[in-house]
C-alpha cells in the first residue's frame, strides 16, 4: 500500500522516536495497541458486535449506542422510534436527538439510561435490540456506564435471538485515496461574532495503523502544534495591537469522522480587524513552516503539555468518550487504548532535544507546506472584504512569512526564575492542630499567617488556594458589573521585574495554574501545580505580594478585548433577578473603564498587606516535612498587620416575582433562572444537589414530545445572603434526530411544558428508588472529592472563605435526606423570584 508522504512522515517520526536513529525505507510494522482494561469486546450469537464499557463513575447510569455501519439515516428510523417510550424511561435527548448520521452509518445514542431501575434496563435493552433486528447492516451495540458486565452479557445474549443471524465481516473501509485540493477556498458565514479562520486539510490515517501507535504520535504532534501556535499567535497579536477575545483550535482525526484529517484555528475579532486578523494569523503559519521553532522553544512546550496529560490520565472520562471512541472503533478502526498508553509514550525519550524539535518541524512543515490544501472562513464579514482579495492577502503575508525571519524568541523562557529568589526572615510554627474529619493539619505561624495542608499520594500534581479576607465590599465607587473583573486583573501586574506576558509565560512553562477570584468578601488565588515546583510556587506568591507592578497597556489591551465579548446567559438573568447589586462577580463589559484599574490596585495593595488575614490550603503528594521546612523559610517574606478586615453590610434586594423576556444571541433556547432564600446549612447544600436530579428527570419525562433537551445548573450564595438557584438551560434538537411523532413546537409551548415539569416536581415526592440511588451517587462522589486533593482545597475553602462547614459529617446529611425535603426545596425555588428568556 502506498502512503501519502505526511502519512509517511509521520511513520518515520514514530520509528525515529521509539525504535532507532535511522529512518526505514518502508514503513515499519507497527503491532496493535492494548486495549483499556474496562472496555470488553465480543461478538453476539446473531453476529452484532458488542462493547462493554465499565465506568463506575456515573453511578447507576449507561449511555447505549447501536452503530449500523453503512446503512445511512432515514425517515424510517424515525418512524421506529417513539417520544412516548423515552418519556417513560425519563432519557432526554443529546444536543443532536437520539440518532444521527455518521458519514452514511446511521448512529443511536440514548444517554444517561438509568439502569439502576431494573425495569428500565430491560426495556431499553429490548428496545434497543429491537432497533437493531430492523436493519440487516453490520451493527454494533455500545453499552458504557455502570454495568455489571457479566449479568448485561446474559441480557444481551438473550435479546440477541430477537435478531436475525447475519454474516460477520470485518471492517474493511474502501481503499482512501488523498486528493489534494486545486485550489485554496474562501468562504464568508452569516453570525453574532466576528471571527476569521484558516483550515488545513492532510491525509487519513491508513485503516491498517489506525490501532497503532501512529495514531497516537500523531496526537500528540498536534498537540503541541497547538501549544507553539498559540503561544506564537498571542504574541503576534499583541504586538500588532489587535485584541481578541477568544482563540479555538480544532483538530479532526481519522477517528473523529471519515474524511480528511483537518487542522483548523480560529480567531475573534472586532469586525474592523479582521482582515489585520487574518494577516497576522497567515505571517505566523508561515514563520512555522519556513524556519521551524527552536529547541528551547520546543522543550518547553512539551513542559506546557506535561501537568495536562498526567491530569487527563488522572481524571475521570468525559460523558460520551468511551462510548465515542467505541463507535469510531467499530466504523474506522479506532484504537481503543487506555489514556496512560499516551502518557508512556509522551515521556518517553531515545533522541537529544535538538533531532526531537527538528522532527517535530518537519511534521509542521509538511502540514502547512501546500497553499492549496486550506480553507480561509471568515464569519460576520463586513461588506468592504473581497474574498479574491482576502486570498491574495492571505499569500502575501504567508510569502513575506516564510521569506523574512521576524527572529522573535518565542520560548517562554520558563528557567527564568532568579529574580524570584529572595530572602526571607525565618518563621516557625507556633501552633500545629490536627483535624481528624478531614485529616488535615492547620500551622499557625509566629508572624500570624495560617496553612491548612493534607498529603494525599496522588499524580505529582498539587493543589492550593490562598484565601485572604476582604472582598468586593472593600472597593470604592464600584460599577454594576465591574466587580467580576478584579480577579482578572492581577494576571496583568508585571511582577518580579518581568512584564506580565512574560510572567504568565514562566508560570505555563513551570505547570503553575493560577486562577484569581473575587467574591463579596474574599481573594481567593487558587491552582495548581506540578509537585516539584511548590518553592517556585512560594516565590511567585510572594513576588505577587510584594513586588508587581501595574502595566497599564496590558490592561488597555484587555480591556479592549472585553468589550468584544457579550455578558453571558446567566449573568443577564441574574440582573433581572437581583437589579442595581454593584457587587455581582457577574461582567458586565460596559462597567469595564480606564478608571477600573486604580481600582483594582488599590484594592490589591490593602490586600496583600495583610496576609496574615486568611489562610494558605495545600494538599497534594508533598513531603510534610519538607513543606514545613520551606514554609518557615519563606512565609516570613508576606507583609501581616494585626487585626481582621471586617464584612461590611450591603445593599441586597432580589426580585421575588416573575419576570419573561425575550433575548439575543446564539445560545439559542429556554432559560430559567430561580431563586429562592434558603439557609445555607449542609441538609440543605445535599438536598439542593438531590433536587437538581430529581428535577432533571422531571424535565427529560415531560420534555420528551417538545424536542427540546435540557439541563440544570446549581449555585448557592452565602453573603450578603444564604441563598440557592437553580439555572434550566433547554435547547431545541434538530427534528432529524428524534422520534418521527415529535414535531417543531413553538418555544412558547415549550416554556409551558418546563413550567409544568417545575411544577410537578415541585409537588410530587421523588419515589423511594430514585432518591435511595442518588442519595448513595453524591456520597460516592464526595468520598472520592474528599480524598483527592482538589476536593480537600475546595471543601476548606468553603470553610474559611464562607464559614461554612459542610463536609465534616456529609455521609450522615446524605443518608438524612427525605424526599419531602427534596419536595420541599423545589417548591420553595418554585415559588421564589423567577425570571424566563427566550432566544429565538
Amino acid at each position: 500500500m502506498r502512503f501519502p508522504r505526511f502519512t509517511y512522515l509521520v511513520l518515520s517520526l514514530w520509528a525515529l522516536l521509539f525504535f532507532s536513529r535511522i529512518v526505514p525505507a518502508q514503513p515499519p510494522q507497527l503491532p496493535p495497541l492494548p486495549v483499556d482494561s474496562r472496555i470488553q469486546r465480543g461478538t453476539l450469537g446473531s453476529g452484532v458486535t458488542y462493547y462493554m464499557v465499565t465506568d463506575p463513575s456515573v453511578k447507576g447510569y449507561a449511555d447505549i449506542a447501536i452503530v449500523q455501519r453503512d446503512e445511512p439515516l432515514s425517515a424510517a428510523k424515525r418512524e421506529g422510534l417513539e417520544s412516548a417510550f423515552f418519556s417513560r424511561m425519563a432519557i432526554a435527548p443529546g444536543p443532536e436527538g437520539f440518532l444521527t448520521d455518521v458519514d452514511g452509518s446511521t448512529v443511536y445514542r440514548f444517554n444517561r439510561v438509568p439502569f439502576y431501575r431494573p425495569e428500565v434496563l430491560d426495556s431499553t435493552l429490548l428496545y434497543s435490540f429491537s432497533l437493531v433486528a430492523k436493519s440487516k447492516a453490520q451493527q454494533a451495540v455500545i453499552v458504557s456506564g455502570d454495568i455489571d458486565a457479566p449479568e448485561l452479557k446474559k441480557k444481551m445474549d438473550i435479546f440477541s435471538m430477537l435478531v436475525p443471524r447475519m454474516l460477520v465481516k470485518e471492517n474493511h473501509r474502501p481503499d482512501y485515496v488523498w486528493e489534494p485540493s486545486p485550489a485554496p477556498s474562501v468562504q464568508f458565514y452569516p453570525g453574532d461574532r466576528a471571527r476569521v479562520s484558516v483550515a488545513y486539510f492532510g491525509a487519513r490515517t491508513p485503516f491498517s495503523l489506525m490501532n497503532t501507535a501512529q495514531a497516537v504520535v500523531t496526537d500528540l504532534l498536534g498537540a503541541e502544534f497547538q501549544v507553539l501556535l498559540r503561544h506564537r499567535l498571542e504574541r503576534d497579536l499583541r504586538e500588532a495591537g489587535i485584541p481578541y477575545t477568544d482563540m479555538r483550535f480544532q483538530v479532526l482525526r481519522s477517528e473523529d469522522y471519515g474524511g480528511d484529517e483537518r487542522y483548523s484555528v480560529s480567531i475573534q475579532v472586532a469586525r474592523d480587524q479582521l482582515h489585520a486578523a487574518m494577516r497576522v494569523l497567515s505571517s505566523t503559519l508561515a514563520q512555522m513552516d519556513a524556519f521551524g521553532v527552536k529547541t528551547d522553544e520546543f522543550m518547553e512546550a512539551k513542559q506546557v503539555l506535561m501537568p495536562r496529560i498526567h491530569e487527563k490520565a488522572a481524571s475521570a472520562p468525559e460523558p460520551g468518550e468511551l462510548v465515542s471512541r467505541c463507535i469510531a472503533h467499530f466504523l474506522y478502526g479506532a484504537n481503543l487504548a487506555p489514556y496512560s498508553e499516551t502518557v508512556r509514550l509522551f515521556s518517553r525519550k531515545n533522541l537529544p532535544d535538538s533531532t526531537e524539535t527538528r522532527l517535530f518541524n518537519r511534521f509542521s512543515s509538511a502540514l502547512l507546506e501546500q497553499l492549496s490544501n486550506l480553507n480561509l472562513e471568515y464569519t460576520q464579514a463586513p461588506d468592504t472584504l473581497d474574498k479574491d482579495d482576502e486570498l491574495f492577502y492571505y499569500n502575501l503575508s504567508y510569502l513575506y512569512g516564510s521569506v523574512i525571519d521576524s527572529g522573535n524568541d518565542y520560548s517562554w523562557q520558563g528557567s527564568d526564575t532568579l529574580g524570584f529568589n529572595v530572602t526571607c526572615p525565618k518563621v516557625r510554627i507556633k501552633n500545629e492542630k490536627k483535624e481528624s474529619v478531614s485529616g488535615g493539619t492547620l500551622w499557625t505561624f509566629t508572624n500570624g499567617m495560617r496553612v491548612v495542608y493534607k498529603e494525599v499520594p496522588g499524580n505529582r500534581i498539587f493543589h492550593y488556594a490562598l484565601q485572604l479576607n476582604g472582598g468586593l465590599a472593600q472597593i470604592d465607587n464600584l460599577q454594576e458589573g465591574e466587580g467580576g473583573y478584579a480577579g482578572d486583573v492581577l494576571s496583568l501586574y508585571d511582577v518580579g521585574g518581568r512584564r506580565a506576558a512574560h510572567f504568565r509565560d514562566v508560570l505555563e512553562a513551570n505547570g503553575i495554574r493560577m486562577d484569581t477570584k473575587v467574591d463579596l468578601h474574599n481573594l481567593t488565588i487558587e491552582g495548581s501545580a506540578p509537585s516539584t515546583q511548590f518553592v517556585l510556587l512560594l516565590k511567585v506568591l510572594l513576588a505577587l505580594a510584594n513586588n508587581r507592578v501595574p502595566n497599564s497597556a496590558e490592561f488597555e489591551m484587555y480591556r479592549q478585548q472585553e468589550q468584544l465579548r457579550s455578558p453571558e446567559r446567566e449573568a443577564l438573568l441574574r440582573a433581572q433577578l437581583i437589579p442595581g447589586y454593584i457587587y455581582t462577580t457577574d461582567k458586565n463589559p460596559k462597567a469595564l473603564s480606564p478608571d477600573s484599574w486604580e481600582k483594582f490596585d488599590a484594592y490589591y495593595a490593602n490586600r496583600f498587606c495583610r496576609m496574615n488575614d486568611g489562610v494558605l490550603i495545600l494538599s497534594g503528594d508533598l513531603g510534610t516535612e519538607m513543606v514545613k521546612k520551606m514554609l518557615c523559610r519563606y512565609l516570613g517574606g508576606f507583609q501581616v498587620l494585626k487585626g481582621t478586615v471586617p464584612r461590611k453590610q450591603v445593599e441586597f434586594s432580589p426580585h421575588s416575582g416573575s419576570v419573561s423576556l425575550q433575548g439575543e444571541g446564539s445560545d439559542k433556547g429556554i432559560h430559567i433562572l430561580m431563586d429562592a432564600a434558603y439557609a445555607l446549612t449542609a441538609e440543605h447544600y445535599y438536598t439542593a444537589q438531590v433536587g437538581v436530579e430529581a428535577l432533571q428527570r422531571f424535565l427529560a419525562q415531560g420534555m420528551a414530545g417538545y424536542g427540546f433537551t435540557c439541563e440544570v445548573h446549581l449555585t448557592q450564595m452565602a453573603h450578603p445572603q444564604e441563598r440557592f438557584q437553580l439555572c434550566i438551560h433547554c435547547h431545541p434538537v434538530p427534528l432529524a434526530g428524534l422520534p418521527a411523532d415529535v414535531t417543531e413546537v413553538s418555544a412558547q409551548r415549550a416554556l409551558t411544558a418546563i413550567r409544568a415539569a417545575i411544577r410537578e416536581a415541585a409537588s410530587k415526592p421523588v419515589e423511594a428508588k430514585d432518591l435511595a440511588l442518588w442519595k448513595s451517587k453524591l456520597s460516592g462522589e464526595y468520598k472520592d472529592r474528599m480524598a483527592s486533593p482538589s476536593g480537600f482545597v475546595s471543601t476548606q475553602l468553603f470553610r474559611y472563605a464562607l464559614n461554612k462547614d459542610l463536609t465534616s459529617r456529609y455521609q450522615e446529611n446524605i443518608q438524612a435526606i427525605t424526599a419531602e425535603q427534596v419536595k420541599e426545596f423545589l417548591a420553595t425555588l418554585a415559588e421564589g423570584g423567577r425570571v424566563e428568556c427566550i432566544v429565538p
